[in-house]
């Protein structure tokens, strides 16, 4: 299984770690082991894992992110414990992955999927998306070790079992100890990772949620590699009866569903570019200046006083039934690129709405980005809207 790769002398930005006291990191107990998330600060909602082995005091690192070694290191200096192990989920295409540093500071070996292997392949890909030096960067790491299907990897005392799960790439896997599954960008909380980037493969996610995924007990934890939310993690069961992604369908109708869910690509221009990627529907981050956050109160004074606010409902048709704000124009967020001709002019007022307010910020940025100049996002969305209305 294991392989000799090339070694890449990769330079570093970063000499050496400044292990201040970093900010606090979720803690939870499982039997025999210790999970403990960090939470990343880059902007990106990227979650790195460190998975303790009580009775060895080893542990493994699961997607480590680069931009928080020095976090990951002090949590575990702090915690007693050497890192043995460290895997990657799959090549990822939103952030730099932490492997290479960890390694040189720890000696730990670096696990991937078989897959990973065809590194030619998925920098080509990334062009076209914008991120081919992303990607470039993760390929280039060496791997020490690959792993397949079905295979167990010892952490000490704990068995992490490899489950292949394309979709979101065609070199993904989850990681299954204990009732822990960390999903990678495979399966988020209330969403499931995108499948048009680079490697994707929509009809793979489907498979490796329903025939793998879901094949796991409902208590499963489902620890996911981004969240946009703060959430640690979810049941299984409950992602089964809450996330549309898990919803019952053939795999022609999940197909068409993912489709109309994502948002479109803003900010992809090319290789060199930067690009703002998210593997699920929440920009996290963006420029002050592009739109304006408005309240649900602020709005309903907009619309009192003033009569040429265009109000844009970027939800699916389907779900206007469930509610809406009086006199919205309906146009799905994903159908946007093609249908700007639908909108008043670059400089006229746009509120942007959707339920939440999460698909409505990514509307809101693309337009901005098309040069629209006068751009709101509601915040809370619609709901928040109505249910204010009624006080």
């Amino acid at each position: 299984m294991s392989v000799d790769y090339p070694a890449v002398n990769l330079q570093y930005a970063e000499s050496s770690f400044s292990l201040i006291h970093p900010m606090p990191v979720i803690i939870i107990e499982e039997n025999k082991m210790q999970i403990k998330q960090i939470r990343s600060v880059d902007g990106t909602g990227t979650l790195s894992y460190l998975l303790t082995d009580e009775l060895s005091n080893t542990a493994a690192v699961i997607d480590p992110n680069k931009e928080d070694i020095s976090k990951i290191l002090y949590t575990a200096d702090e915690a007693g414990v050497k890192i043995t192990h460290i895997l990657d989920t799959h090549t990822h295409a939103d952030h730099y992955t932490g492997a290479g540093l960890l390694r040189e500071e720890t000696g730990a070996k670096y696990y991937m999927h078989e897959q990973t292997k065809n590194k030619q392949g998925a920098v080509e890909e990334a062009v076209k998306f914008g991120v081919a030096d992303i990607v470039k960067f993760n390929a280039g790491v060496s791997v020490d070790e690959y792993v397949n299907d079905r295979e167990i990897i010892k952490l000490g005392n704990t068995e992490i079992k490899v489950m292949y799960t394309p979709g979101h790439t065609n070199n993904h896997v989850a990681f299954y100890a204990g009732d822990a599954l960390f999903t990678g960008d495979l399966l988020l909380i209330g969403q499931a990772g995108r499948s048009d980037l680079p490697g994707g493969n929509t009809s793979d996610q489907y498979d490796s949620l329903f025939y793998k995924v879901l094949e796991l007990p409902g208590k499963t934890k489902i620890y996911p590699g981004h969240d946009y939310d703060d959430n640690e993690f979810a049941y299984l069961k409950d992602e089964v009866v809450n996330n549309p992604f898990l919803k019952e369908r053939t795999k022609q109708e999940y197909i068409e569903f993912v489709k109309d869910f994502f948002p479109p690509f803003a900010d992809s221009e090319g290789e060199g570019k930067k690009v703002i990627l998210q593997c699920g529907t929440k920009r996290v981050s963006h420029a002050v200046s592009e739109y304006t956050d408005i309240t649900a109160i602020q709005l309903q004074t907009m619309i009192q006083k003033r009569n040429d606010l265009f109000l844009l409902d970027v939800r699916q048709p389907f779900e206007l039934s469930m509610g809406k704000i009086e006199g919205v124009v309906n146009i799905p967020v994903s159908n946007l690129p093609s249908q700007l001709n639908m909108l008043p002019g670059k400089t006229e007022a746009i509120v942007c709405i959707c339920a939440s307010g999460g698909r409505s910020s990514e509307a809101a940025h693309f337009l901005a980005k098309q040069g629209y100049t006068n751009v709101y996002n509601l915040v809370g969305g619609t709901f928040t809207y109505l249910a204010s209305a009624l006080r």
